[in-house]
């Protein structure tokens, strides 16, 4: 009906619009619940204390050394969470990928089991390896020290130097499902034939892997790579609920900082300076993505 009507208006030009008028309701939403926090923080964090101080909150901002140890944290921890993320991921789909095609048996099971991780909310899963890592009563230290690996129990949470791998590896455990069945569904676009072709060509698995496999799923890794990168400098949930920024600082990211600052310091327009200047990092390495796709 709708497009009738852009067609008697606009004639066989509506068909340029079409797609406009059906995304309308969702650009909208996105300006009033996306664009709108965004211009309020831009503009909380030209005042303090209801006084209008320009660009005075950035240059106190740039000259505290927490907001660069938490900055440096989160560089940190978004590299090695996106680094580890897509070794599981890639290597979990690979395997699920092979087992479908010799047509094993259970291969749903597995797969169903995989992806159990992703059902479980972040306050659950965060309570439960909370436990799990307890340096007195956990699991983890009691099974390593059963198998001889360790002599004394480790403080995975309480220890500086571990802390954040720590955190890291939950964050995998319970994110690794939505990669691995996102580069599952590349590996499923992906022909039979091309691979029996390359096998009749005397292709081996490393040439496949990098002739054939990679090229074919690099689009949808290069998007999936930007979207790891972005959820994981808003990563807050499981980091909160295992450490709190703890021990001292060891784990304090970007939002950890603003959090804090927000609502326990009660600092709020110094907190919006913090999250513009995050979001302008974020906006910096989407534009980056989209100017590098675009070229290729």
């Amino acid at each position: 009906m709708i497009k009738d009507k852009l067609t008697r208006v606009y004639g066989k030009r509506s068909d340029q619009f079409f797609p406009y008028v059906l995304s309308f309701p969702l650009l909208l939403l996105s300006g009033v619940f996306c664009l709108y926090p965004v211009y309020k923080g831009l503009i909380l964090s030209l005042f303090e204390d209801q006084h209008f101080v320009g660009i005075q909150n950035y240059i106190t901002l740039f000259n505290d050394y927490k907001f660069w140890d938490s900055l440096k944290m989160t560089i940190f921890y978004v590299l090695e969470y996106t680094a580890g993320i897509f070794f599981v991921g890639f290597i979990t789909a690979l395997l699920i990928s092979y087992t479908e095609k010799k047509r094993a048996k259970g291969t749903n099971v597995i797969s169903a089991i995989i992806t159990l991780p992703y059902a479980i909310p972040d306050v659950i899963a965060s309570l439960i390896w909370v436990w799990m890592l307890d340096y007195q009563v956990g699991i983890i230290n009691y099974v390593l020290k059963a198998l001889g690996l360790v002599d004394k129990s480790v403080f995975w949470l309480l220890n500086p130097s571990l802390a954040l791998h720590s955190v890291i590896m939950v964050t995998i455990w319970r994110l690794f499902p939505l990669h691995t069945l996102i580069i599952l569904g590349g590996f499923r676009t992906i022909p039979i034939d091309v691979y029996e072709a390359a096998e009749i060509d005397g292709a081996g698995p490393v040439r496949k892997f990098f002739s054939i496999t990679l090229p074919i799923l690099w689009n949808i890794l290069s998007l999936l790579l930007l979207l790891t990168i972005i959820w994981s400098f808003k990563r807050f949930t499981i980091l909160w609920l295992l450490t709190s920024g703890g021990p001292g600082r060891a784990t304090e990211t970007l939002v950890i900082r603003i959090y804090r600052s927000a609502f326990l310091f009660l600092q709020r327009n110094y907190a919006s300076t913090m999250g513009s200047v995050g979001f302008a990092i974020v906006s910096v390495i989407t534009i980056f993505y989209l100017f590098y796709t675009s070229r290729t």
